[in-house]
């Protein structure tokens, strides 16, 4: 089912589990941040996620995604999320170290067989 690979990628994001996350994307996976304080990435293909969630999983002492609601059909799905880490570094939006961030957004996934192929975060 596919909102069984949306909890485990979850879920391994709040385990800081690269590896997980990554068996649950294909190859050329396309990842998305949008962020309303005007910031914006885009990711191309599993390697370049790696990277980036190599460097982001130490932004954060603390870090957890709770799935509030997925709605899905049609090979893709959307989901209401919400965030809430600490800051272990000063973060270039301002944030420093040591605050706590709560972020309520929106994910987008597409699906690809059993494997996301994009993902889309907005917050």
């Amino acid at each position: 089912m596919l909102d069984d690979v949306i909890a485990r990628y979850i879920q391994c994001y709040n385990d800081r589990d690269i590896d997980g996350m990554l068996d649950c994307v294909t190859d050329d996976v396309v990842f998305e941040n949008i962020s309303n304080a005007g910031g914006s990435m885009r990711l191309d293909g599993k390697d370049m996620m790696r990277q980036v969630a190599d460097l982001s999983g130490n932004a954060f002492s603390y870090r957890r995604q709770r799935l509030v609601n997925v709605v899905s059909g049609g090979g893709k799905a959307a989901a209401e999320i919400e965030f809430e880490g600490k800051a272990a570094v000063d973060l270039p939006n301002g944030i420093k170290a040591g605050e706590t961030v709560k972020v309520r957004g929106a994910s987008f996934f597409e699906f690809r067989g059993n494997l996301l192929c994009r993902i889309a975060d907005y917050s």
